[in-house]
């Protein structure tokens, strides 16, 4: 009868950041969801993130447009939901002369930010000029900056959270449990399911064309590299990196710095590490920037994660973050998306289950 919700067993093989949230719209809608995740639940590409919650300012250089508002209003839904894990941060933009284009670029690009979050922006835009900077120890050539607010997370603490509501919801937690073999059918291993869901991030195609199912897109692995460092910064700081081709975070991260992130293709999405390319580059890159140079002696940890990046014609630079839902018969498989967009690619799957 129409209006009556048939209750599903669901299968989802992938217990990342996309897994879990989409475990948790679809158990909160009645669903019988059991997730098998191959090593822990979070403990791959989505523990190695930035830790921010946002829509992607530079994406709008792309005319990424829905894709950016997509991220928005997730990030809204990240900081209502989970206020105590989360919380808005104002980042700088720094500049050296008043009269550039880019920073004509960038002040456009932050007010059009704030126009596509409409009432789920976090705070106003606004243009520094000869503005001292507070607690941060710029280079002198710097003349003021511009400001815009973005979410951030404590990703660990937020990932323990879901994964409480998640054993709240009595989802069947399958941790360390590789899953051998799928179909398009229900089945995963000798499990029957109504719907089964692939969400297994930068591994999608691979587990696609393992299983002899044709994979409708092809994925970029990008490498992102991060760096822990033993400084202390108050506020974000959005910067150009040393390649003048990309821009670098610098963030407050515990009592330390949070640098990254660097964008550098790879063949595989196994076993993710920092090379030594990636490390100078990010350190040459603060210390274009900041005043008190940093070394290699100056970094407490570092951390890679690839970025499941769908295929552009174009040069991978200018790939979209968004994701894709590839149906075949009673597979889903999601291909791209971030932390950020997971509720977006969960409402969607919650349509077509």
């Amino acid at each position: 009868m129409d209006g009556i919700l048939l209750i599903k067993k669901i299968g989802i093989i992938g217990g990342g950041i996309s897994g879990l949230v989409v475990s948790i719209f679809l158990a909160k809608e009645g669903h019988q969801v059991s997730i098998f995740e191959k090593k822990s639940l979070l403990s791959e590409t989505s523990s190695k993130t930035t830790k921010l919650l946002h829509g992607g300012l530079r994406y709008l250089e792309n005319f990424h447009i829905k894709e950016v508002q997509k991220g928005l209003n997730d990030r809204y839904w990240w900081l209502k939901n989970f206020p105590q894990h989360t919380n808005k941060i104002k980042i700088l933009i720094p500049y050296k002369n008043l009269f550039s284009l880019e920073l004509l670029k960038f002040y456009i690009g932050i007010k059009f930010y704030g126009f596509l979050a409409g009432k789920k922006k976090l705070g106003k835009s606004k243009l520094y000029i000869k503005e001292v900077f507070q607690d941060i120890n710029l280079d002198s050539d710097y003349k003021g900056y511009l400001s815009f607010f973005d979410g951030l997370m404590d990703d660990e603490l937020l990932g323990k959270d879901l994964i409480h509501l998640a054993k709240e919801l009595k989802i069947n937690l399958y941790e360390n449990h590789e899953v051998s073999n799928f179909d398009i059918y229900g089945n995963i291993d000798n499990k029957k399911f109504d719907k089964v869901i692939l969400a297994v991030g930068p591994w999608t195609k691979i587990l696609l064309e393992k299983n002899k199912i044709k994979s409708l897109k092809n994925i970029d692995y990008i490498k992102g590299s991060h760096l822990i460092l033993n400084r202390k910064i108050n506020s974000g700081l959005m910067f150009k990196g040393f390649c003048q081709s990309r821009y670098v975070f610098a963030l407050p991260y515990k009592e330390f710095t949070l640098l990254g992130t660097t964008e550098v293709k790879v063949r595989s999405p196994d076993k993710p590490k920092i090379d030594t390319n990636e490390e100078n580059y990010l350190i040459d890159s603060f210390n274009q920037t900041f005043r008190d140079p940093i070394s290699s002696k100056d970094i407490i940890s570092a951390y890679s994660g690839v970025r499941p990046l769908i295929r552009s014609k174009y040069d991978f630079h200018k790939s979209s973050r968004d994701f894709f839902i590839q149906q075949d018969s009673n597979l889903i498989s999601i291909f791209g998306g971030k932390w950020t967009t997971s509720p977006s690619i969960a409402r969607k799957i919650a349509t077509i289950v």
